[in-house]
């Protein structure tokens, strides 16, 4: 046997971890590389590791007696290599792992095997969802200290740090213990930063672990378990089901049989030799278990020659090459355990380039082809290719029509006309058309147009850029219709099935596994199932979101179309799904109840009480006449004014942050700063974050702080900000570095007086201009605080000034403000 050697060429990889020159034929992508490569443990030659692998087996079918000479051992190693290197063969080694076990139903046992394994399903999908959970979460806790500025005791006090205190918090809800996080918190004061922790390793096999043996009509336990884990199967025979189970988990090896041409372009001989030197190979394993050696991309070697999956015709064709494979496998005198067999290996599908040995439907007219500079781009597969020229269709057309004109001048709805009407210049046209070819869908290459663009014409904020489904078109005002018809006219429809330039015949050939259904798949395989040494198993994936009833009508209707057994399992949800949950209106309380408990449920009773906080994300706006006050100060020699805005309550709105001498730069960003600040508080931020957020930051200008009765040194303008937010409008005396008890019971604090024990104008407190004299002008503080601890004077309004200020001195009353002794302008002093 001679095999047509590969081209070989060295290109650049980027692996997980690095960026490797390897050796690698020119025509496969890099995915495929890579999956070779894994697969032989190599890192840059995959010739050699090939041909290592073959050599392997040349010495363990030698200890097997499978060669007689060495010409027979070297012509093994040179046709396995060159079949592997171009892409005729491609194989599995032995799978480590027990038996599979077979489970008749109705026996004792069953119900409660299928509900273990549901359970320990469940159980490994949460322990790993817990461990991402709990990781960043623990990971949260040592981030809060080894970010925090300033004393590192007080960075790892939870009572000193607040951001510490709640990603502890968020921890616990997660499922972290209090040791695991006091762990964490210890770990980032000794200097480490990062929490590691890695998934726990379950022995799985494959996903499968037990093989169900039912009847025609699987009961409602076998669907659930099915369903729910991919890890059951269905057998619908004791022989079926003995036959899967000793099957699995032995080597395996498939043959690519569209490498050997279609119709009367067939290389039956080839084909013949290719399938007697995998049964040697797998023979040469010598694995205990029956090996599985099957024929991949029989969907496409039929479409290939125009010939309907589903037609008699097509099932025909393959039940001939099925059994021809089969009478080479036997000619080829390899000691094979199993033989012949259908099967789903996705890793074998991607080292031949896509196709599968399952047997199964087609998966469609488009593949993706690798450009010099390692872009993929989607093109028509090859089988497709072959098919259209088999039934005399226009290859332009349906080039046009699967992968689209890949240009936007004539394109429904969003054509060049409409784009230049809101906004766009042929520059950005060009710049979404040069992606078109490397674009799944519209919005993908509308992606890439200029940010300045985006946001100056078109209006896009910040947010809008970074979010992944921004959708460029339907910001600028098209319509989800036209920009259907733009994509589809533009990227294509992706399908042939449908096309209508074809006839009804012609698009038969091209119909896929989402347009044919399982029945079809069913009856092929009981087609061939005559021709196989190990039962055949249909394979099937349902969506994400379908149930359980919707798995037992697939094997039932499985069971009747003769198929020996069945794997059911659903595909994995969409990574970025999220619930769109509804506003639940609050319980009403419950009533109170009319019996008391007995001792024991008194003793045992345990109240959980959850307050959940909706906060409403529309702006509330600032009244136009407001209150507030301004805060002049240095910070180490630079003065910063401080004025805040505040609404009608008293809470803080609004903050303006004026640094007069400060270079114009350094200004306009703190005035800009301030802006963000304000926007935030009126979009419902609680102060309390930003006053967490930005004290103890560290930067110059920083040092002693002079003109603030609170805060008398700060390490950072933004730190010293805060500080006397947080005193003034938080009751945040911690952040106070002076005095705290030098500070008025009404928190609007002393200032700054030469006698504190005088009565103070309130002036010094309220805005006269604000209150528009609705408050006195004699209206005065009086120093209450300054007075003898224990004194008890009560003091009455003067008749002469208006004080509060009439006291009893002896047997006098006297205004301590003007000095008015009762009686002095013949009025009642305490009227």
């Amino acid at each position: 046997m001679r095999i047509e050697a590969a081209r070989i060429e060295q290109r650049t990889l980027e692996r997980t971890a690095s960026v490797t020159q390897v050796l690698a034929p020119a025509s496969w992508t890099d995915a495929r590389v890579e999956a070779w490569l894994d697969w032989l443990d190599e890192d840059s030659d995959l010739p050699a590791a090939v041909f290592r692998y073959a050599e392997d087996l040349v010495q363990r079918g030698d200890a097997a007696g499978l060669f007689d000479s060495a010409r027979a051992r070297g012509g093994f190693r040179r046709d396995l290599g060159a079949a592997m290197l171009s892409g005729q063969i491609a194989l599995s080694a032995p799978r480590i792992g027990p038996h599979m076990p077979v489970i008749q139903s109705g026996e004792p046992e069953f119900d409660g095997l299928l509900a273990t394994l549901r359970a320990e399903h469940r159980g490994r999908a949460m322990a790993r969802a817990a461990i991402r959970e709990m990781s960043a979460r623990l990971q949260a806790v040592m981030d809060s200290i080894l970010r925090c500025e300033g004393d590192p005791a007080a960075c790892a006090d939870l009572r000193a740090n607040a951001n510490l205190a709640r990603s502890a918090e968020a921890a616990r809800a997660a499922g972290a213990t209090d040791a695991m996080i006091l762990e964490a918190i210890g770990l980032a004061r000794s200097g480490e930063d990062e929490w590691v922790a890695t998934l726990p390793i379950f022995n799985d096999v494959d996903g499968l672990e037990l093989i169900c043996v039912t009847g025609r009509a699987p009961d409602a336990a076998l669907a659930g378990a099915a369903w729910d884990t991919g890890a059951a199967a269905a057998a619908f025979s004791p022989e079926a089901g003995r036959g899967v189970a000793a099957a699995w988990g032995g080597a395996r090896g498939a043959i690519n049989v569209v490498a050997f041409g279609a119709g009367q372009d067939f290389d039956a001989a080839a084909f013949d030799a290719a399938v007697a030197l995998l049964a040697l190979a797998l023979a040469a394993t010598g694995d205990e278990r029956p090996a599985s050696l099957g024929i991949a991309g029989v969907a496409d070697w039929l479409v290939a020659q125009g010939l309907s999956y589903e037609s008699e015709a097509g099932r025909d064709v393959v039940r001939d090459l099925y059994r021809r494979a089969a009478s080479a496998t036997v000619a080829s005198g390899a000691k094979l355990n199993g033989g012949l067999a259908v099967f789903d290996d996705p890793e074998i599908a991607l080292r031949l380039g896509g196709v599968s040995p399952a047997a199964a439907p087609w998966l469609g007219p488009i593949t993706v082809a690798e450009t010099e500079d390692g872009a993929l781009t989607r093109v028509l597969s090859e089988a497709a290719l072959q098919g259209l020229t088999a039934v005399g269709a226009d290859l332009a057309q349906a080039r046009g029509h699967v992968l689209g004109r890949l240009d936007l001048s004539e394109a429904p709805g969003v054509d060049h006309a409409a784009l230049n009407a809101r906004g766009f210049t042929d520059h950005e046209i060009a710049q979404a058309e040069a992606a078109l070819p490397f674009a799944a869908h519209l919005r993908e290459a509308f992606a890439g147009i200029d940010a300045g663009f985006l946001c100056d014409v078109l209006g896009a904020s910040d947010a809008d850029l970074a979010d992944l489904d921004f959708d460029v078109l339907q910001h600028a005002g098209f319509s989800a219709a036209e920009i259907a018809q733009a994509e589809e006219h533009a990227l294509g429809a992706g399908a042939l099935a449908e096309a209508e330039f074809l006839t009804p015949a012609q698009r038969a050939v091209f119909q896929t596994a989402d347009d044919l259904g399982p029945a079809p798949y069913f009856a092929l395989l009981s087609a061939i199932a005559h021709a196989l040494a190990v039962p055949a198993m249909a394979e099937i994936e349902l969506e994400w979101d379908t149930t359980p009833t919707d798995a037992r009508e697939l094997m039932a209707l499985a069971a009747q179309a003769g198929v020996p057994a069945i794997r059911v399992r659903r595909a994995a949800a969409p990574a970025n799904l999220v619930l769109d949950l509804p506003r639940v209106a609050e319980q009403p309380p419950r009533p109170a109840r009319e019996f008391s408990p007995e001792p024991e449920e008194r003793s045992t009773q345990e109240r959980i009480v959850e307050r959940i906080v909706e906060r409403d994300r529309t702006r509330r706006k600032l009244p136009d006449r407001r209150k507030g006050y301004i805060q002049k100060a240095a910070v180490g020699g630079h003065k910063v004014y401080l004025h805040t805005g505040e609404y009608d309550d008293g809470e803080l709105g609004e903050i303006f942050i004026d640094m007069h001498k400060e270079g114009a730069a350094f200004r306009s960003l703190m005035n800009n700063f301030a802006i963000g600040i304000s926007i935030g508080l009126q979009y419902g931020v609680p102060l309390e974050e930003f006053v967490d957020a930005f004290v103890f930051t560290r930067f110059e200008p920083a040092g002693p702080v002079t003109g603030n009765d609170s805060v008398r040194s700060a390490t950072s303008i933004l730190d010293y900000l805060f500080r006397e937010l947080g005193v003034s409008y938080l009751g945040r005396d911690d952040l106070a570095n002076a005095d705290p008890g030098e500070l008025n019971a009404d928190g609007l604090g002393q200032g700054k007086f030469d006698d504190i024990d005088q009565p103070q104008p309130a002036s010094h407190f309220i805005s006269r201009g604000f209150a528009r004299g609705a408050a006195p002008d004699n209206l005065v503080f009086l120093p209450s605080a300054a007075r003898a601890p224990g004194a008890s004077i009560e003091a009455d309004v003067c008749a002469a000034c208006g004080d509060v200020a009439v006291v009893k001195k002896g047997a006098s009353l006297i205004c301590e403000t003007c000095g008015t002794r009762a009686g002095q302008h013949g009025g009642d002093m305490t009227g």
